[in-house]
């Protein structure tokens, strides 16, 4: 365990430390203590201590900075991990941070930035290491009251569920990751929406100067377009709106980033689950337009990501829909098609084999042969010769 430890405070820059409330004794797995808050100040150790004997699940404490803080026990024996900030602070705040723990200001650096699900992922997978437990997302954040639900919220979001039919440091996530999302809510794959979700966080850029309200727009902004997305996969239109302002109205009210996060994940995980139940299989717009266009372009190039486009959809997306609702892959039903018009043509033309082939864009004359042969058994000559209606014999 204390490899593991040791790799995790190394590859998540999160001071790991071993405490021991008996002998009142510390073992640290990080390589510089010099910058963490826990060897500096005894109030927030015992703080977290203290927290973390009064109960079973993993402890997670924020303080004034929106700096995270995570104790886990194991008997008499506190495992102590952070700080875990969710903001990016400034200089001014980082030096303030720095004073207020007594640390040495004069060597200060910024806190390493974690979304709020990377710093839930960090305490679960310490939690499965030194308990051999595992906690949920909701476990851990109800447990510690880091979002307050009120009485009122739930029976209005009750109400909702029962609904019936009626900076330069950052980049911005690319269109395709988007789609992916968006792809997962028109099938009703939740846990897929929320995964991706989730993933993009930490790469979008900043949506406003302050973080709070970044993140507010941030969750604005992907409640509508997964709305749009569940209308596409079925959902009803009414119901979907008024899903969106309910989620988009609790964002806006929210004065902490974690609760403004976890409305927005409510809102995917409704959307993506009513579409799954709308989605009694009917046969997908998506692959009967996808057919249209070969069918309708086949003497041509085919690429994939043009059929995407045109539709709309990801390319990831377009064939795995694809082949789930055919049972083949999308090349060979293109070869398929190309195959069928050049049996008419062999069956009722004068036309020669090698012209046919160009004309149904077969790279050459034997490539089709071969792949004729394979299908039908016989070449394109032995089915031109036996399948020929007589009139084309008469002069």
């Amino acid at each position: 365990m204390e490899y593991l430890l040791k790799r995790i405070s190394n590859l998540n820059h999160v001071g790991i430390i071993q405490y021991d409330s008996l002998k009142q004794t510390q073992i640290h797995y990080e390589e510089h203590i010099e910058f963490n808050p826990i060897t500096h100040s005894e109030v927030l150790k015992k703080k977290l201590v203290r927290g973390s004997l009064q109960q079973e699940q993993p402890y997670i404490y924020k303080d004034e900075f929106g700096v995270y803080y995570s104790g886990i026990r194991k008997g008499t024996i506190v495992y102590i991990a952070g700080p875990m900030s969710i903001k990016q602070l400034d200089y001014v705040d980082t030096h303030q941070y720095y004073r207020f723990y007594e640390m040495r200001t004069d060597i200060e650096k910024k806190l390493v930035h974690f979304t709020f699900a990377e710093i839930l992922d960090i305490v679960e997978m310490l939690a499965k290491i030194i308990l051999e437990k595992e906690y949920t997302d909701d476990e851990l954040i109800y447990v510690n009251k880091l979002i307050i639900e009120t009485k009122k919220q739930e029976e209005e979001e009750k109400v909702l569920y029962d609904l019936k039919e009626g900076d330069d440091d950052f980049y911005h996530h690319t269109y395709q990751e988007e789609r992916k999302i968006l792809d997962c809510i028109r099938e009703g794959m939740t846990e897929e929406a929320l995964h991706y979700s989730r993933n993009m966080d930490s790469e979008i850029g900043k949506l406003s100067g302050k973080e709070l309200n970044h993140w507010k727009n941030l969750a604005i902004v992907a409640i509508a377009l997964c709305t749009r997305a569940a209308i596409d996969g079925g959902m009803s239109p009414s119901i979907a709106y008024r899903l969106s302002d309910f989620y988009i109205q609790k964002c806006d009210g929210c004065n902490d980033i974690a609760q403004v996060i976890k409305f927005r994940d409510h809102a995917v995980e409704k959307l993506s689950n009513q579409v799954k139940k709308r989605l009694v299989r009917r046969s997908s717009s998506y692959v009967e337009r996808c057919k249209d266009y070969i069918n309708k372009h086949y003497k041509k190039k085919i690429y994939l990501s043009d059929i995407a486009e045109c539709l709309g959809i990801s390319e990831t997306h377009l064939s795995r829909l694809f082949k789930k609702e055919t049972g083949i892959r999308m090349q060979d039903f293109i070869v398929d098609v190309r195959l069928e018009h050049a049996m008419n043509l062999l069956k009722y033309s004068d036309e020669n084999i090698s012209n046919i082939a160009e004309y149904v864009n077969f790279p050459s004359q034997s490539y089709m042969g071969k792949i004729f042969k394979a299908k039908y058994g016989m070449t394109p000559k032995q089915y031109r010769e036996k399948n020929r209606p007589s009139e084309f014999f008469e002069k």
